[in-house]
């Protein structure tokens, strides 16, 4: 029993130190997704070695005291992805609907033939807008019918995996198709106009994650939202960014992309809203990501039912509001994370052979 507990711990212990490694290897960068498993996990070693363990041993006192350390750490991580914490995108229930978006994003899985189950949860969600992700032709032939209500839309299908469509009820313009790190992995970005004639700035993403079979490091992901974040920073217009992110909202990389933009994560102070993977409830993490600025309040936002791939869909309905105050901004960039996203741009493009534009 002391054996097995001591092996549990010492995994915790580990799992939480590798993120730490400054690499951006995938064998390195896959620890930073399961902070809420390895909470769980180190609480209920910690717990049990409480009643199994004899303090008078220096090797079980020192895993035992290491496991509390980590047991906080993990806790001050997913802490403010529960309702303990402030909501950093302020609730709203009095709103004008001229001024309220309703916004939908999916992985629709590229070899899922079950478009029936999609089609019924998104009408049911009924969005003003919609980012597809991992569509080919198959679905592109399949969505046709849903453009006599989605008058605006922008599609670049591919058979990679990394397909997009944008659907919109709602008048888009300067909408481009971006491969602003791979040129085999687009990027949506658009602006849309809501019915009060705001003007709102989309960027819809899907970078490729770090993983043995697709990409052996995450500086691609990595280069490409801390570009967009950069981007985001200069900008004038409201701006909300949507998409499979590939990256869990704690990662350093994910953190970072909000301090550069200072965008704000309605999960914060809400819950986890886990989408991936469908399949394996105690293996799943928040992949799938909305972000807003700060003039934003949130009527609603939740997971929604299977549609046959291996994400949920994620759902929201957002309020622009240009006088909203805020409850809990995020930090702002120090000097080391503009260096850092300086350089991680710098050696993402030149390994991808572009140029620093956006």
């Amino acid at each position: 029993m002391k054996i097995t507990l001591i092996g549990f711990g010492l995994f915790c212990i580990l799992a939480t130190i590798m993120p730490f490694i400054a690499t951006k290897k995938w064998w390195i960068r896959v620890f930073d997704f399961p902070h809420l498993q390895l909470t769980i996990l180190s609480l209920v070693v910690l717990v049990i070695s409480l009643k199994v363990f004899n303090f008078n041993n220096i090797l079980e006192f020192i895993v035992f005291l290491l496991l509390g350390l980590t047991s906080l750490y993990q806790l001050r991580l997913i802490l403010p992805y529960t309702p303990l914490s402030k909501k950093q995108v302020a609730t709203t229930k009095n709103h004008k609907k001229e001024n309220s978006i309703r916004v939908f994003s999916a992985n629709v899985f590229q070899d899922n033939s079950d478009f029936s189950s999609f089609l019924k949860v998104f009408r049911n969600a009924n969005p003003d807008i919609a980012v597809l992700l991992e569509t080919d032709r198959w679905w592109k032939e399949k969505i046709q019918p849903l453009k006599a209500d989605y008058l605006h839309t922008v599609e670049y299908p591919l058979d990679n995996y990394y397909g997009i469509i944008l659907l919109s009820k709602l008048p888009l313009k300067n909408t481009e198709v971006k491969f602003l790190v791979n040129n085999n992995i687009p990027s949506i970005h658009a602006s849309v106009q809501l019915p009060n004639l705001t003007w709102i700035k989309l960027y819809c993403l899907h970078p490729m994650p770090p993983s043995p079979s697709e990409n052996e490091s995450s500086l691609d992901r990595d280069t490409e939202l801390l570009l967009v974040a950069k981007n985001i920073s200069s900008q004038e217009y409201p701006v909300i960014v949507l998409g499979d992110l590939n990256d869990v909202a704690w990662s350093h990389t994910t953190r970072m992309f909000q301090r550069i933009s200072r965008l704000l994560d309605p999960r914060i102070g809400r819950g986890f809203f886990n989408t991936f993977h469908t399949k394996y409830p105690l293996f799943r993490w928040p992949l799938d990501h909305l972000f807003v600025s700060n003039d934003f309040q949130l009527l609603e936002l939740k997971r929604l039912k299977s549609i046959g791939s291996d994400h949920f869909p994620i759902f929201a309905e957002l309020c622009h509001n240009s006088h909203t105050e805020q409850n809990n901004s995020p930090e702002k960039a120090s000097k080391e994370d503009k260096i850092e996203t300086k350089d991680t741009i710098r050696e993402g493009l030149k390994e991808n052979g572009k140029s620093q534009t956006l």
